[in-house]
């Protein structure tokens, strides 16, 4: 009776083991599928058409009624504003600013905001930003948009985009004599790019919160006036009148997006007004050969993914989303010769004034915010998308791997672990040495059975055999040396040390890699440890890329590509890992450390961007970039809340510590083992009680 309940010949054991042969093939397959899941999406007959889902945004695209004398206001404002750019070189001409939107009509208010520099020793630096609102005449002060362009002084190093605000002037102006507007409108001119607009926003939310002056970075003051809920903002930014293309820039803090609906909506007015638009435009080149459709899209495909990755806003637009505020940024680009437009010359502005219209009127008609269309989507050509339904599959076929492995390494952990103990000691009490039970005398002659209840004798002694506690306490302390790379740069400590935002935030991540480096080779857990660690990472890991996947699908798509080739040729069984695997497995290990990553990452954007440099200032221009990077991307983390930095320290930096001890794979002297079983075998055994079964 006892070979009846054997668990060594049920068919699930089985099934186990005939997995646990071919591990590493089903996990290929789960990469291949993921990877091809998502090439796949570029084909058309995979993607979807753009459409307007909210019905409320139409009266956009009726007839406009600006006409030609916006643009004569816009040219006589820009000649203006060039006159006050030749004293304020460095600064923002505030007071003319002010005064044209006090000219039309506005209620005119400024905003002064201060930055205390994380790594200035007590450096502040100060700035202010001037807006205007038109307050709505036919309803209460409830809701509101926002207009905003930012202002660059002339010293400054990005191209000059000085018509972006003689142009949103002359758009308010055209406003402010309208009677139709059902939200207040909200005419915004930054200074400091993003930290101004970052200042503005939190003053406008969390102005009346009392802030921690001794531990903020950014104050950002209070408002003299506000509006109502903001539901949706443009960002303007235009480097000159006569343009050649608009490019529609989406991407916003930590890779979120603004809703489908609006990016549609100003697709429709821009091709209405004749203006080629689209999401990264592009000037058009004739080339030697067309590529295909489905090339056009896996380029754009990957080119938004790319920039979504990194978390970073490519705008100013991008600050709104993270108060639920859809929000985008059109992008004017200069036309590169005027032989077109000689005899047009005084209209230039006028369809771009047009389109801006267009896309006020219908979010003034917005009845609530947007809902009805997409907030996750990857677009793959101005007219298609991709939504998260779609997508999605792919990372979770790239992350089944390791939920796969880790179902069969714990399936498996417990011959694993009691496979050094195979034949030593002796056989005790009713048992044999081959392991296999026999009846007493008394239970022959009695005609009982003896109880075989091997399924609960195994995980009696497979929980007692595993070291849970030194597992635990190896993932406590990896995890530890991850938080403290968050912490300790913004330490005063660290601070006080004259040095560099960049080399101080590398000196740091570089220490606490050297200790993870370290750490296996100082501490070696116990038998069966890093059977246990070897679960316990694949569970970590896959739960850490499917969550970082849901607040950004880029993120974690690139870092699953770049990881799970890692993860599926690991191995702690020492008969399945032969020496070449082992030293490859390693040697990958090393490439994919968070630093190791950043550095190739930026040289291959050094070398495409400088490709006339020498090699080995190639490699010095990459190093210096890869230690700005990471400064700041902690900067970015303090001031703005990207999180990317956060992520990179405290999730992946422990995930590759636990990698690299996998990989290494550093285990106890035999002799260890020898003095646990001596230890083991002269320690009092319990008597074992029989459990009879009468006949």
């Amino acid at each position: 009776m006892g070979l009846l309940s054997d668990p060594s010949i049920s068919t699930q054991n089985k099934i186990v083991d005939s997995l646990a042969k071919h591990v590493r093939k089903v996990c290929c397959g789960f990469y291949v599928l993921g990877v091809a899941w998502l090439a796949c999406l570029a084909l058309p007959e995979f993607n979807h058409g753009t459409y307007l889902s909210e019905n409320a945004l139409s009266p956009g695209l009726v007839y406009p009624e600006i006409r030609i004398d916006a643009n004569r206001l816009a040219i006589q404002l820009l000649e203006e504003l060039q006159r006050e750019r030749k004293e304020h070189i460095s600064t923002t001409p505030h007071a003319w600013i002010a005064a044209k939107l006090n000219e039309f009509g506005l209620e005119t208010h400024t905003h002064n905001y201060t930055l205390r520099y994380p790594f200035g020793g007590g450096k502040e630096y100060h700035g202010k930003n001037i807006y205007g609102i038109l307050r709505a005449p036919r309803i209460a002060s409830t809701e509101g948009i926002v207009f905003t362009a930012p202002y660059r002084a002339p010293s400054s190093v990005h191209p000059d985009i000085s018509p972006s605000v003689p142009l949103l002037l002359a758009f308010a102006d055209f406003a402010r004599r309208k009677n139709y507007w059902a939200k207040d409108l909200i005419f915004l001119i930054t200074e400091q790019e993003q930290l101004g607009m970052q200042a503005w926003l939190e003053a406008y939310h969390d102005g009346d919160r009392v802030l921690n002056v001794s531990k903020a970075y950014l104050l950002p003051g209070n408002l003299p006036a506000r509006a109502g809920s903001l539901q949706a903002a443009l960002n303007i930014e235009v480097q000159d009148l006569e343009i050649d293309y608009v490019d529609v820039k989406i991407e916003g803090l930590n890779g979120k997006l603004p809703n489908l609906d609006m990016f549609n909506l100003v697709q429709r007015i821009m091709a209405r007004e004749g203006i080629i638009s689209g999401y990264k435009q592009t000037i058009r080149k004739k080339r030697r050969s067309n590529p295909s459709v489905f090339e056009k899209n896996l380029r754009q495909m990957l080119a938004m993914l790319a920039t979504q990755s990194s978390g970073v806003p490519n705008g100013n637009h991008g600050l709104f989303h993270r108060y639920r505020i859809d929000a985008l940024t059109i992008a004017a680009a200069k036309r590169q010769t005027h032989a077109t437009l000689k005899g047009n010359a005084g209209s230039a502005a006028v369809p771009l004034l047009k389109a801006i219209e267009g896309i006020a009127r219908s979010l003034n008609n917005l009845l609530e915010r947007f809902h009805q269309s997409f907030f996750f989507y990857v677009i793959v050509n101005n007219d298609r998308y991709i939504s998260i339904g779609d997508y999605m599959p792919a990372l979770v076929a790239l992350v089944a791997c390791a939920f796969f492995k880790a179902y069969l390494a714990w399936s498996t952990l417990d011959s694993e672990v009691q496979q050094p103990e195979t034949g030593t000691g002796t056989a005790t009490g009713t048992e044999t040495a081959t392991g296999t039970e026999t009846a007493t005398p008394a239970e022959t002659q009695s005609g009982a059975e003896p109880d075989t209840d091997t399924d609960n004798d195994t995980d009696t002694d497979l929980d007692e055999g595993l070291p849970y506690g030194s597992v635990l306490v190896y993932l406590t302390a990896v995890l530890v040396i991850g938080y403290l790379g968050n912490v300790l740069p913004l330490q005063q400590y660290f601070l006080e040390i004259p040095m560099g935002a960049a080399p101080l935030t590398t000196s740091v991540l570089s220490f606490l890699t050297l200790i993870g480096f370290i750490l296996p080779f100082v501490v070696v857990l116990p038998a069966g440890g890093l059977e246990l660690l070897h679960v316990g990472f694949l569970l970590i890991f896959g739960c850490s890329l499917i969550i970082v996947g849901l607040l950004n699908f880029a993120l974690g798509f690139f870092v699953a590509v770049l990881t799970v080739p890692v993860v599926i040729a690991l191995d702690t069984s020492e008969k399945n890992w032969n020496g070449s695997m082992r030293n490859l497995t390693r040697l990958i290990t090393l490439l994919v450390n968070p630093m190791v990553v950043v550095y190739l990452i930026v040289l291959c954007m050094s070398f495409y961007q400088y490709p006339e440099l020498k090699l080995d200032k190639l490699l010095l221009r990459a190093a210096t970039a890869a230690m700005d990077a990471s400064a700041y991307g902690l900067i970015d983390c303090v001031i703005y809340g990207n999180w990317l930095y956060f992520v990179v320290s405290t999730v992946f930096l422990p995930l590759w510590i636990l990698c690299w001890t996998l990989a290494l794979s550093k285990r106890r002297d035999i002799a260890d083992y020898s003095d646990y079983e001596e230890s083991q075998q002269h320690k009092p055994q319990p008597q074992p009680q029989a459990k009879f079964k009468t006949n």
